[in-house]
């Protein structure tokens, strides 16, 4: 069933799930790993009452990762954690014309100071610089998107929201069945990339990660620009499993590596899936998904590099879990975006500016579902779905195979905002979308898709 909604006065600072380390800052007096934040012994301290199952260790419990499993016990004594990004300002995309009055709204990308991600008073963010402008002309050789809707593929173009011009040409994307697997092969290119991430990491301790990318296997000659998608992983997970470090054991309670069919799902639609290896996606400076980001980018334009002029790098975007949910919220405003989602996880926005998906599980007791939708009331300047799978827990989500709706969901948001597929518009858009009329989800539109 679908409930619409009149978003008038919501403020997009407005913090979000209350009931969840992954949807704000935890309770007063409680820190995530981070500076002063630590339990004697535990990759962290949790708030008072204890972070939710699967989410961080303290003294004691049993640190599962934030898919299933683990326990959380201890409380912490008041410490504040590392604090927070600062918000992603940044000059106008490369290609795009530069926003009315100059060509930077804020400042320098990451330009400022960070607040407090928790202990009592923090502020749930930086003190940085405003979002990217939006870029008001055409990326070199593309036309000039609307709404942040995708470009032609010779060149791509600059949408609402910024992004860069692409040096990718290629054919147009045909429509997709997002329920089913795509048409490409994937491979999997394994620690790739750069050291990223902040050290001890909750998994691997002092060794820095770098990173998994998955990918159609047929880059050289598919004769498309393959969009970019960054991934960011629950705490304490990895896109899948790493030995001897990154298992999933039940009998020792270990459930690191378990989003392999969700990146999988979308790379064989032909999404080029940047993957973190780091356990804890939400923290770092910059964050590794950033990281990700800049390294990806750097080889779409190196001659020697596979990614050589086969992306569109003019049509990026992120997605999280739990944990990397709240990561995506905290990039939300990085100009090169140009679509988001998050999974069971979310935190306060600021400078959205791209269409935004919204998922949680109804059956979710680490992540409540009222906060994850508190978040989505929140974003009333661009578009944003909600998506409550009524049955679907905190992880079970993934599981589910092709036709689930979160593997299905995702496909068919990226494919109409990077892809500009315009036939899956119809799972979001409009009074009687696909979503809408779905008997295993409860969704909601803002005010710009009920057309």
């Amino acid at each position: 069933m679908k409930r619409s909604v009149l978003l008038i006065g919501l403020l997009a600072t407005t913090v979000a799930c209350e009931s969840s380390s992954d949807g704000n800052a935890p309770a007063s007096g409680g820190a995530p790993p981070g500076t002063g934040g630590q339990g004697a012994g535990g990759q962290g301290a949790a708030p008072t009452g204890g972070w939710p199952s699967g989410g961080f260790s303290a003294t004691s419990g049993t640190a599962g990762s934030e898919m299933t499993g683990g326990t959380a016990g201890g409380t912490a004594s008041g410490g504040a954690g590392t604090g927070g990004t600062g918000a992603m300002g940044g000059s106008a995309p490369t290609g795009g014309a530069a926003p009315t009055g100059g060509a930077s709204m804020g400042g320098t990308p990451g330009g400022g100071t960070a607040g407090a991600v928790s202990g009592s008073g923090g502020s749930d963010g930086g003190t940085g610089g405003g979002p990217g402008g939006a870029g008001a002309g055409a990326g070199a050789g593309g036309q000039a998107g609307v709404a942040g809707e995708a470009g032609t593929q010779t060149g791509g173009a600059a949408g609402v929201g910024g992004g860069s011009s692409s040096s990718c040409v290629g054919k147009a994307w045909p429509t997709a069945d997002p329920t089913r697997a795509g048409s490409f092969q994937v491979t999997a290119e394994k620690n790739v990339g750069p050291l990223a991430g902040v050290v001890p990491d909750p998994i691997y301790g002092d060794e820095q990660q770098r990173f998994n990318v998955y990918r159609p296997n047929n880059l050289a000659d598919s004769g498309y620009c393959h969009p970019i998608l960054i991934w960011a992983n629950g705490y304490r997970d990895n896109p899948e499993q790493n030995p001897p470090d990154c298992v999933v054991n039940s009998a020792s309670n270990q459930w690191c590596g378990q989003y392999l069919p969700l990146l999988s799902h979308l790379a064989s639609h032909g999404f080029v899936v940047v993957a973190p290896l780091s356990t804890a996606t939400a923290e770092g400076d910059p964050l590794p998904t950033i990281a990700g980001l800049d390294w990806i980018l750097e080889q779409a334009e190196d001659s020697s590099s596979p990614y050589y002029q086969r992306l569109d790098t003019a049509n990026i975007g992120q997605l999280g879990h739990s944990y990397g949910g709240m990561s995506t919220c905290m990039s939300a405003s990085e100009p090169r975006y140009k679509a988001l989602a998050t999974i069971c996880g979310t935190r306060a926005l600021t400078g959205v500016h791209t269409p935004m998906l919204f998922f949680c599980g109804g059956r979710d007791t680490t992540v409540d579902c009222d906060g994850v939708r508190n978040t989505f009331l929140t974003v009333t300047e661009q578009p944003a779905f909600f998506i409550n799978e009524l049955n679907s827990d905190h992880g079970s989500w993934v599981y589910e195979g092709a036709d689930g709706v979160s593997l299905s969901a995702a496909a068919a948001w990226f494919r109409v905002h990077l892809m500009n597929d315009t036939a899956n518009r119809k799972y979001f858009y409009g009074a009687s979308c696909s979503f809408c009329t779905d008997n295993r989800v409860d969704a909601e539109q803002n005010t710009l898709m009920a057309q």
